[in-house]
């Protein structure tokens, strides 16, 4: 072990220090990065956190040297962390304002968390936003960044804040003294003790990525800010390029294009089935024609190869019909491909008529097929991982019959 008081290279601690130039999470806002340096060692700073009121606890790891009770450190923030941090936390008040002037002032913030290069913020509203409403606030977020507002914060009693205009957080407790953190005056003016740039022009850009709803009442919409911000459009710019590059067309002509390759392709896919099942189908007569006596039961079972499970009760349907009610019949077809079956039974009325149910023997075939199956007395289906217990589960069913089955 290590000396109380003691941290040694490589052990994850936690470090008080008498004057910190760290944040510590709150507000939203996710910790400061960094380091410590003494005579003989550094540590990465992790996370800071305020556990009690007056009390900044710095999780560290040490990469080299002891740590020890009164060991005079050099703290630094890392300066590229802090400043998206701060691009982060003022987007965040630049969205909020811009959501309140797109929607109304209703749009109250409900949470937020923030880090460098994203946001995200909860918002009071009761359905989602269009395309066109989300496009608007991005428009409005990145006006506000162009024109370079100021940033500015200042202390004043509760009292005083509220008089002002500025926007508080419902249920969060507030001193006798609070911050009030304006961009642009009171274009937007809300109580925060967060970082943040000195004008509005350093967020960089503000690319909003997602919006959605978190609960009845509530939306969530995010953002990347800064660099992140740049690089998502860069992304998005490099794969519109390469999208163009591969359908031999101009970025602007690009969603007709594709628009038009997906309809062809719904087409194509459709005359493909209907070529997949007249083929199917062209086999049902001999399959019904080929029908096993199973203790006087007409018992047809097949596998099928490749076909979905609409293809595996429409077969299964037409052989039970092909089969006719003179004498009782149940078809089992079972539709295998890769790694998962589908299983269809069909009873006719004699069947029925002499006990023999369509949900008892779907249960029966998706045994061996590692699933489970159900449905009503003439027709059940099922289904199951196990493709290869096709065969099993056909002879399974034909002993089931057998049972079951009205003598000769």
């Amino acid at each position: 072990g290590q000396p109380e008081g003691e941290l040694v290279a490589g052990v994850i601690g936690e470090v008080i220090l008498d004057r910190t130039a760290f944040y510590a999470e709150s507000g939203g806002q996710h910790a400061d990065a960094g380091r410590l340096r003494w005579d003989g060692g550094r540590a990465e700073v992790l996370d800071v956190q305020r556990p009690v009121r007056g009390l900044v606890a710095h999780q560290v790891r040490v990469l080299e040297g002891t740590l020890a009770n009164g060991t005079a450190v050099e703290a630094s923030v890392d300066a590229e962390w802090r400043l998206g941090a701060c691009q982060a936390h003022s987007g965040t008040h630049v969205v909020h304002a811009a959501l309140r002037q797109v929607l109304g002032p209703t749009a109250l913030q409900s949470g937020s968390y923030n880090r460098p290069g994203y946001l995200r913020l909860d918002f009071g509203w009761g359905s989602g936003l269009s395309a066109g409403l989300v496009r608007d606030v991005e428009d409005v977020a990145n006006e506000a960044l162009r024109r370079d507002l100021a940033v500015s914060a200042r202390l004043m009693t509760l009292p005083e804040a509220q008089q002002l205009g500025a926007l508080a957080l419902f249920g969060e407790t507030y001193g006798e003294l609070v911050r009030v953190v304006e961009i642009g005056g009171e274009w937007s003016r809300e109580l925060c003790g967060g970082t943040h740039v000195a004008r509005s022009s350093q967020i960089g850009t503000v690319v909003v990525t997602s919006e959605f709803s978190v609960g009845s009442g509530n939306r969530r919409i995010e953002a990347l800010v800064g660099i992140e911000g740049f690089r998502s459009l860069a992304r998005e710019r490099d794969l519109v390029r390469s999208l163009a590059d591969v359908m031999k067309a101009q970025p602007d002509t690009l969603v007709a294009r594709v628009a038009e390759l997906v309809a062809r392709t719904r087409r194509a896919e459709k005359e493909l089935a209907a070529a997949r099942a007249r083929v199917l189908l062209a086999g049902a007569a001999d399959l019904a024609a080929g029908a096993a006596d199973v203790g006087g039961v007409r018992y047809v079972g097949q596998v099928v190869p490749d076909v979905d499970a609409g293809d595996v009760r429409t077969l299964a349907l037409d052989v039970r019909a092909r089969l006719g009610s003179d004498a009782p019949g149940v078809v089992m077809v079972v539709g295998a491909r890769e790694d998962k079956a589908s299983v269809v039974v069909a009873v006719n009325d004699s069947a029925r008529a002499a006990g023999i149910r369509a949900g008892a023997l779907v249960k029966t075939a998706a045994e061996p097929l590692g699933g489970s199956g159900g449905g009503k007395d003439d027709v059940a289906q099922g289904g199951g991982t196990e493709p290869a217990g096709a065969t099993a589960a056909l002879a399974a069913v034909e002993r089931a019959i057998a049972d079951r089955a009205p003598a000769a």
